[in-house]
């Protein structure tokens, strides 16, 4: 299972891999289009494959003025 920490919502999911980073957004629901996945400090692309045991934070990113 892939531990996945939602930070903005502050909980924590399990996800079974391995899995794309995309697939695993869409699993969980969240926008791809604003939101990044961090493992280790690094930035995952959409392509990237996320394997079991692996720990990612989803960051939703927001701007404003």
């Amino acid at each position: 299972m892939i531990r996945v920490k939602l930070i903005q919502q502050k909980k924590e999911l399990q996800v079974p891999g391995p899995t794309s980073v995309n697939a695993l957004l869409e699993e969980i629901g969240a926008k791809k289009t604003s939101t990044i996945v961090v493992c280790d400090k690094r930035i995952l692309t959409p392509d990237k494959t996320v394997e079991d045991g692996m720990v990612v934070e989803v960051i939703s990113v927001v701007s404003g003025g």
